[in-house]
């Protein structure tokens, strides 16, 4: 089938990026245009629940250009929930999801746009080394993905970003996988579909600051470290077998001793204190992990919705039955559901 003038959705999230959109709207509409003969488009923002003037800044894009539709988060969700709302409401044959700073270079699109005729279905951007993040952040980069590499058994490219294009159908399948706890670079890998991969040099901010925090960051990996691995859960059985393994070793080397020098067991007490912490600290260690895998699986009982759309560009008037739409329910769109969000 040619894919010739089929449409393209650009899902680009923003969180407190007054200062950065206008330019980065700017870039993108002049890559737009190389493409737009071929290719019909829509650019889809999504406001995390920014409180700057964010929302104002895209609703003056919607104004100026029709391509423009967006959703606001009644609050802050998070990176990857906006990601995933904008995904949602995607009507594209294919859909570019990428970052709304301008570290995501919006040039890259044709090359993406390429690599899709020739059947990928997946079009990874892996960052090259980027000499301006600081040692410690490329340092933890880097051996997050090798221990991802260890204890997953879904292959996660190192350094690869959240700037890709998905095809239709793989985008439909990711949409089925309705985790909380959202990870979707382990996610997309986890399908399977064809992939390919363009390199890219990101460049520093135009404008604003980076949100993602550390604490943002040390979230992100452990939810992607509890999504994509039982070895956790294996390791509290090992933390356990050791213990109980020096427990019988120090019983042995207790029993030794007081058969070749009886009464040389007075600095039993000191041993005994340090196995009882060992003990103690593998059982609270294996709680505190069959917990943490406890308590997520109490949240996905829950069915919470991944985020809450407080505004959109387009025609709320929805029927009932479609209202799961609107609250990150649900799974994608049919074509009827498509035209029914149109501009």
């Amino acid at each position: 089938m040619s894919r010739d003038c089929q449409k393209i959705s650009i899902v680009c999230p923003a969180y407190q990026e007054e200062e950065v959109l206008p330019l980065f709207h700017r870039e993108l509409v002049t890559v737009l245009r190389q493409v737009e003969k071929d290719y019909d488009t829509e650019i889809l923002y999504v406001d995390d629940g920014s409180h700057d003037r964010t929302l104002s800044v895209i609703r003056e894009l919607g104004d100026r250009d029709k391509r423009v539709r967006f959703l606001s988060f009644s609050r802050n969700f998070g990176h990857q929930a906006a990601l995933t709302a904008g995904l949602e409401h995607a009507r594209g044959d294919a859909v570019i999801m990428m970052d709304s700073d301008l570290q995501h270079p919006p040039a890259l699109i044709p090359e993406l746009l390429g690599k899709w005729k020739e059947g990928f279905d997946v079009v990874l951007t892996v960052r090259q080394d980027d000499p301006h993040l600081g040692v410690f952040k490329r340092w933890s980069s880097k051996w997050f993905y090798r221990l991802m590499g260890w204890l997953s058994d879904t292959e996660i490219r190192m350094s690869a970003a959240d700037y890709r294009l998905m095809s239709r159908r793989a985008l439909d399948g990711l949409l089925e996988l309705r985790e909380t706890h959202r990870f979707l670079r382990g996610l997309v890998s986890w399908l399977g579909f064809p992939t390919a991969e363009i390199a890219f040099q990101p460049v520093s901010r135009k404008g604003g600051v980076s949100k993602y925090t550390l604490r943002r960051m040390a979230n992100f990996a452990f939810d992607g470290l509890m999504s994509f691995s039982k070895l956790p859960l294996r390791l509290s059985l090992l933390l356990g077998l050791g213990a109980v393994g020096f427990s019988l070793l120090f019983a042995f080397f207790a029993l030794v001793r007081w058969l070749f020098t009886p009464g040389a067991l007075a600095f039993g007490s000191t041993f005994i204190l340090i196995s009882v912490y060992l003990m103690s600290g593998c059982i609270l260690c294996s709680l505190g992990i069959v917990g943490e895998y406890v308590g997520r699986i109490y949240e996905q009982v829950k069915g919470r919705p991944h985020y809450v759309v407080k505004e959109t560009s387009w025609d709320e008037r929805i029927r009932f039955e479609d209202r799961h739409l609107q609250i990150g329910q649900g799974p994608h769109r049919k074509d009827s559901e498509h035209e029914h969000f149109a501009a």
